[in-house]
């Protein structure tokens, strides 16, 4: 299985962070494209992700970065991972034999409580972080650069899209950890 971790970037500050959590994943299975909304890429970034400096008008939230990012990948499983969140240390336990479509699983809180159940993708019930799907089923869908829960728009539209699909009942995300 080869994840392509998807990161939109204006917090730099956290990549190191998230190259720790990261650093679960054993390296040939993942593949991090981190996409800095920004005219040049800093100087100090983790190592093991593959980076890009794009401005993208009229994007909200990394969406623009985002896009930029799935146009890169032919192959595998995307998995978006925002800037201020690591990536949960039971994900790759919990999908690495995975092989449906589209995997969806629970987000909390950074206090435990649930967040998010993510057993509906739909718009509002559904987050970047805790969703996976393949590149092949994603075809040209791209993420509504003017939108702020384009996250729940792209879900939705890829999960109806995808002929199988497998809900894990876990918390494998944390919401905003690392704010």
């Amino acid at each position: 299985m080869l994840i392509n971790i998807i990161t939109p970037c204006s917090r730099p500050q956290n990549l190191h962070k998230i190259a720790e959590s990261i650093h679960r994943i054993p390296r040939e299975n993942y593949r991090w494209i981190v996409v800095f909304d920004s005219d040049s890429i800093p100087e100090d970034i983790p190592a093991n992700c593959e980076a890009y400096a794009v401005r993208v008008e009229n994007s909200t939230s990394g969406n623009g970065q985002r896009n930029y990012a799935i146009d890169r990948i032919t192959d595998g499983w995307l998995y978006f991972n925002d800037d201020d969140t690591d990536v949960h240390p039971d994900l790759w336990e919990n999908i690495k034999d995975v092989d449906h479509d589209i995997v969806h699983f629970m987000q909390s809180e950074k206090d435990g409580r649930l967040r998010l159940s993510g057993s509906n993708v739909k718009l509002c019930e559904i987050d970047s972080h805790n969703f996976l799907v393949k590149r092949d089923i994603v075809g040209d869908e791209r993420w509504v650069l003017d939108r702020y829960e384009a996250d729940g728009l792209f879900a939705e539209s890829v999960y109806n899209k995808a002929s199988t699909k497998l809900y894990i009942p876990k918390v494998l995300s944390i919401y905003n950890s690392l704010r």
